[in-house]
């Protein structure tokens, strides 16, 4: 199976994900969001090259979401959002959502409240011996991805203190995914198989 991670050393950008998506939302297209993040700066960021990364990054994440969820993600409450944003990470980066799935879940279910660097690094040497992708990854490259996965439940509040606890979704919304999201991801947003 072949990976390809969105995630970077800042790797939930929840402020600048806001950013984007309003401007979505407003009408602009992906490319003129791409051409305003690298003239205008609206992202913040130092150089040209991490602009365009930033913004390639977020708008591949964005794109899995409906008009419904994007417009969800941009007024719903802050745990809500953060979640809807999770959402489209785990949908644009399978990697992680295996992650989640097999890591997160398992554990929050089976009323686990840990989760450490070490789950991260054992869930990579685990898809190691089943992808010959990460098989490639350096250490240094697979110990940057479990920090980053550690670091996403942290920025959506799933990771707490070092403990582990369950999103909390507005029902609305938990309704619409249900209904029209993808089941794998549902389950673990609200912390439990259906």
């Amino acid at each position: 199976m072949s990976y390809q991670t969105t995630l970077n050393t800042r790797p939930f950008m929840y402020i600048e994900t806001k950013k984007v998506a309003q401007r979505l939302q407003n009408g602009q297209s992906p490319d003129e969001v791409r051409a305003a993040a690298i003239e205008q700066n609206f992202l913040q960021l130092p150089s040209r090259a991490r602009q365009l990364a930033a913004v390639n990054a977020i708008l591949k994440r964005l794109v899995v979401l409906d008009d419904y969820l994007l417009r969800q993600f941009l007024v719903a409450d802050r745990e809500t959002s953060n979640l809807i944003l999770l959402y489209a990470l785990m949908d644009s980066d399978k990697l992680f959502q295996e992650f989640m799935r097999q890591v997160y879940l398992q554990k929050i279910m089976g009323m686990e409240t840990s989760l450490t660097k070490q789950d991260g690094l054992k869930f990579l040497a685990e898809k190691s011996t089943q992808s010959k992708q990460v098989a490639q990854w350096t250490e240094a490259t697979q110990s940057r991805l479990a920090t980053a996965y550690l670091q996403v439940l942290r920025d959506c509040n799933l990771l707490q203190d070092g403990r582990l606890v369950k999103g909390i979704l507005a029902p609305d919304v938990a309704q619409y995914l249900k209904r029209h999201g993808e089941q794998a991801i549902y389950e673990v947003l609200i912390g439990s198989r259906v």
